[in-house]
C-alpha cells in the first residue's frame, strides 16, 4: 500500500494484508497491555517522503507501517489497535514546521519526526515546546534533542565516524580531502568532526569542497577535490551525489581510499558502477546480519514491498517497536507517562533488528558496523583493531 505523496498532504496507512509474525514473536515478549489504554491509538509521522531525502523517508514510512501491522496482529497492546498516518514535508522546512504545529495541536500520543536534519530542526522546537512525545530516526544534527520528550532512534554518525577513521589509519592515510553538503546540518557537522578528529588518527584535512544538496552539477567541486592530491577522500554528501563524485574522481585518476557516510548506502553508489568498489563507511545495520530478528525483518520487508530492506527501514522498524513498548509500559496516553516509559524502555534496552537497542539521554547508542561497496553490494568488513 502506498501513501499519497503530495506536499503537506496526510495519507492514512492501513494494515498490511499478510505479514509473517515470526519477527513480532521474536521481539514482543508478553502481549498484555495496560488496562487504561484506549481501543485505538493513532500515531502520526512527519516525514520527508519526497524531496532530497525522499528515498530515506519512504523507507522509514514503509517500515513504520510494517511494524504497526505486526504489533496489531501480535496483539502486543492487548485490545488496543494502532493506526498510523503520515504528512509529507516535501523536504521543506516551512512545510515541516506547519505540520508540526498541526500535530502539536492534535495531541497525538506519539509523533515520529522527519529523517532530514534540515526539516527535523524546524519540527523539534515546536513539538518540544508542546511536550509532545516524539521519536526521530536519522536527523543526526544538533538542534533535534531539544526536549526530554524527544528521542532519536539512530546512533549518531559522528559517534560512529571514528570507526571509519580507524580504517583510514590502517591504510596508512595521512592526508584527506572532503566533499560535503554545506546546507545539510549532519554532513556539515561531520566535515567539522573530520577536521577535529583527524589528528588523533594521524591524518590532516588538506582540502574541503562544499556543495548544496540540490546541486546536480558538482563537477567543479570534484575536480578541485582531485587537485588537492590528498591520499584519501571523504564524501559527506546525499544519495546520488556520491556516485557522481566517485565517477568524477575516477575520471580524474584518483585511486586512493574513499570513505563516505550513510548517504552512500542503499543504491547511492550504483550509478558509478565498478568505480565505487572499495568505498567504505560505518552504519548501524546492514542487510545479511545474522541475528534472528534481523533475518525475519528482511524477509517480511521483502514480502511486503518487494525490495531489500535498508538501514533506514531497520531503524524505523525498531523505532515503532520502541513506541509500542513505551505505550505498553505507560499504560496511558498522557505525555508525561509516555515520556517516562520511553526513557525507561530505552535505558533498559530491548531486542531489535539492530541487535540490542538502547538509549542514553534519549539518544540511541551503538558500536556501528564497517561496510564496503563491492559490485552493487554492501559487504561487512573486518574492523581494524
Amino acid at each position: 500500500m502506498k501513501a499519497t505523496r503530495g506536499r503537506g498532504r496526510v495519507a492514512r496507512w492501513g494494515v498490511l494484508a499478510a505479514v509473517p509474525l515470526t519477527i513480532a514473536a521474536t521481539l514482543s515478549g508478553a502481549s498484555s497491555a495496560g488496562a487504561s489504554l484506549p481501543s485505538t491509538i493513532h500515531l502520526y509521522s512527519i516525514d520527508d517522503n519526497s524531496g532530497p531525502a525522499g528515498a530515506v523517508g519512504v523507507d522509514a514510512t514503509q517500515a513504520y507501517e510494517l511494524a504497526v501491522s505486526q504489533i496489531n496482529k501480535e496483539h502486543f497492546l492487548g485490545n488496543t489497535t494502532l493506526s498510523f498516518s503520515v504528512g509529507d514535508t516535501g523536504g521543506s522546512a516551512t512545510t515541516a514546521a506547519n505540520l508540526a504545529t498541526q500535530a502539536a495541536t492534535a495531541h497525538y500520543p506519539i509523533v515520529f519526526g522527519p529523517v532530514s536534519s534540515s526539516t527535523a530542526v524546524a519540527v523539534a522546537p515546536i513539538l518540544g515546546r508542546a511536550n509532545q512525545p516524539t521519536i526521530f530516526t536519522q536527523a543526526g544534527s544538533s538542534g533535534v534533542l531539544v526536549s526530554k520528550y524527544i528521542f532519536r532512534m539512530t546512533p549518531l554518525q559522528t559517534t560512529q565516524f571514528p570507526l571509519t577513521l580507524k580504517w583510514l589509519k590502517s591504510k596508512g592515510v595521512k592526508t584527506v580531502s572532503v566533499l560535503y553538503d554545506s546546507d545539510f546540518p549532519t554532513q556539515a557537522q561531520m566535515a567539522q568532526e573530520l577536521a577535529t578528529l583527524g589528528p588523533k588518527y594521524g591524518m590532516k584535512v588538506v582540502g574541503k569542497q562544499a556543495v548544496l544538496t540540490s546541486q546536480s552539477n558538482i563537477s567543479s567541486a570534484v575536480s578541485n577535490l582531485a587537485a588537492d592530491h590528498a591520499q584519501a577522500v571523504a564524501l559527506l554528501v546525499l544519495l546520488g551525489q556520491n556516485a557522481t563524485a566517485v565517477s568524477g574522481l575516477s575520471q580524474a585518476g584518483f585511486k586512493g581510499p574513499t570513505v563516505a557516510e550513510e548517504g552512500a548506502a542503499n543504491g547511492g553508489l550504483d550509478a558509478a558502477g565498478a568505480a565505487a568498489n572499495g568505498v567504505t563507511w560505518t552504519t548501524d545495520w546492514n542487510t545479511g546480519e545474522t541475528n534472528a530478528a534481523s533475518t525475519s525483518f528482511e524477509k517480511a520487508y521483502q514480502a511486503a514491498y518487494h525490495k531489500t530492506a535498508t538501514d533506514w527501514s531497520a531503524e524505523a522498524y525498531d523505532a515503532m517497536w520502541f513506541a509500542a513498548r513505551g505505550l505498553k509500559e505507560a499504560g496511558s496516553t498522557s505525555p508525561q507517562a509516555i515520556q517516562a516509559a520511553l526513557e525507561k524502555v530505552g535505558k533498559a534496552g530491548f531486542p531489535g533488528v539492530e541487535g540490542t537497542v538502547r538509549t542514553a539521554s534519549n539518544q540511541e547508542v551503538g558500536p556501528g558496523i564497517l561496510v564496503q561497496y563491492e559490485n552493487g553490494d554492501q559487504v561487512i568488513v573486518k574492523s581494524p583493531s
